[in-house]
């Protein structure tokens, strides 16, 4: 196999400083599998935050399972005990429509892009 060629990730978690507020991007597929790629992320950014602002960027999610919405409502939850507003932006697609069959979707602080929940912070 050539350099360059190898085949991108199924799912995968970064974070990044917009200014002073940490935004963690996941991007892929977030099931059963991958659940613990954005958890470990999830702990390094709870661990290394300045501001009591948390962007969890979901614009290139292209699938979410229950599994998955576990792992965000572990987050509100742990944002919620440690005083940090969780804001989840770019929800989209199938996770827009379980979060909404669920009833889950106004549980959430939500805007359509990072640059939005940037703003209004």
């Amino acid at each position: 196999m050539f350099a360059g060629n190898e085949p991108e990730p199924v799912f995968a978690a970064t974070s990044g400083l917009h200014g002073t507020t940490l935004v963690v991007r996941a991007s892929g597929e977030l099931d059963h599998c991958h659940t613990s790629v954005l958890r470990e992320e999830m702990t390094r950014a709870w661990k290394s935050l300045r501001a009591p602002i948390l962007i969890l960027d979901l614009s290139a999610l292209t699938f979410c399972d229950s599994s998955g919405i576990g792992e965000l409502l572990q987050a509100r939850h742990q944002g919620l005990n440690e005083g940090v507003r969780l804001i989840l932006t770019g929800i989209q697609g199938n996770l827009a429509r379980r979060l909404t069959l669920a009833g889950l979707i106004h549980v959430f602080e939500v805007f359509p892009s990072v640059s939005e929940a940037l703003e209004a912070a």
